[in-house]
């Protein structure tokens, strides 16, 4: 209690009482995360090497499109950015609001940067994952020289640069008003009719849930609205058949990286959930993992026949599924361990 109060946090309550709960889950959490964003670094430091020695040409283009598309990149990191933190402001001071921690005396200086850091924080870490990526493919890009590293790094510091800007643009966004569901919604849970059977529970089932998750995140408006800019990147003139191609392209690994994205929360919930059960790590990660992984495998298999569709060789298509179904399986098999070791506090 006395090391807490001597923290450098202690003025701002919310940050500390995510400190403690970040602390209380372990002492090998530091340790963890960084050999978990090691293992990523050496996931994507292979991955790159890999299409830069079998496919250079391919590889060396797809960075000079980037490099040519940096506007329209930094423009679409700004959206994407102002979207996720308006949203996350919201979340975040609903449940401020009705937090006990509200009752807590907070300078008006400290409550400002605290809140600013909590609502920032995705932005944050797109910064940091961004360049750590952009570090590992122009180290490689060094080694290979197949394209010139100012490229790499215009390309990043555009992209950072459409963060930084949607992130502020976020604060001018309206806060949305508390609206009520109506009765009839699908989203409000109906009383159980009499005679209905009662469901089963079963720790198999809980593979269902990311997927569940994964059409429930792919709202027929969300997509609609993920559409456009697809639209915007066709040039002119190109078929019909292209476009549906490149639209099916996009949705292959939209929907792989939601899937991905619902399974690390649902890790995250199911873990906390089955806390007080005598339940082992590895037959929960197994539960969740097995339909996840089978769907990013069928995610991969229909990438590789869109890319042998759009006219790439059967070779190469097959070697971009396959790393894509490794570079899916990996993160969500990283992460999905990650939030169950930190969780289960130990546990095995």
């Amino acid at each position: 209690m006395n090391t807490a109060s001597r923290h450098w946090l202690c003025e701002a309550p919310r940050l500390m009482a995510g400190y403690l709960v970040w602390v209380n889950c372990g002492r090998g959490n530091i340790q963890r995360h960084l050999l978990l964003a090691l293992g990523l670094i050496v996931v994507w430091s292979v991955i790159a090497t890999i299409l830069f020695s079998t496919e250079q040409e391919a590889a060396a283009s797809a960075l000079g499109w980037m490099h040519r598309h940096q506007l329209f990149l930094a423009g679409l990191a700004a959206c994407v950015a102002g979207a996720v933190v308006s949203r996350r402001r919201a979340q975040k001071r609903s449940e401020a609001a009705r937090s006990w921690l509200a009752a807590l005396p907070v300078r008006a200086s400290v409550a400002r940067w605290e809140a600013w850091a909590i609502e920032t924080a995705p932005a944050l870490g797109a910064i940091g994952i961004l360049s750590a990526a952009f570090g590992t493919v122009g180290a490689v890009v060094m080694i290979t020289a197949s394209i010139s590293p100012i490229y790499l790094a215009s390309t990043w510091f555009a992209i950072t640069a459409g963060i930084v800007v949607g992130t502020s643009v976020s604060y001018l966004v309206p806060m949305p008003k508390a609206t009520e569901l109506p009765p009839g919604s699908r989203y409000v849970p109906h009383r159980r009719v009499v005679g209905a059977a009662f469901p089963v529970p079963s720790l198999s089932a809980l593979g269902r849930w990311p997927v569940r998750q994964m059409f429930a995140s792919a709202r027929p408006k969300t997509a609609a609205r993920a559409v456009m800019p697809i639209l915007c990147l066709i040039p002119l003139g190109s078929s019909a058949d292209a476009a549906m191609l490149v639209i099916a392209m996009f949705a292959v690994l939209g929907a792989a990286s939601l899937l991905v994205a619902a399974t690390i929360s649902v890790s995250r919930a199911s873990c906390r959930w089955l806390q007080p059960l005598p339940i082992r790590v590895a037959a929960l990660a197994r539960a969740l993992l097995v339909r996840p992984l089978a769907v990013i495998l069928g995610a991969a298999s229909v990438a590789a026949w869109l890319f042998w569709v759009m006219g790439v060789a059967a070779g190469q298509s097959v070697m971009r599924g396959a790393l894509l179904m490794m570079l899916g399986s990996c993160v969500a098999v990283g992460g999905s361990l990650g939030v169950i070791r930190r969780t289960t506090k130990g546990r095995r």
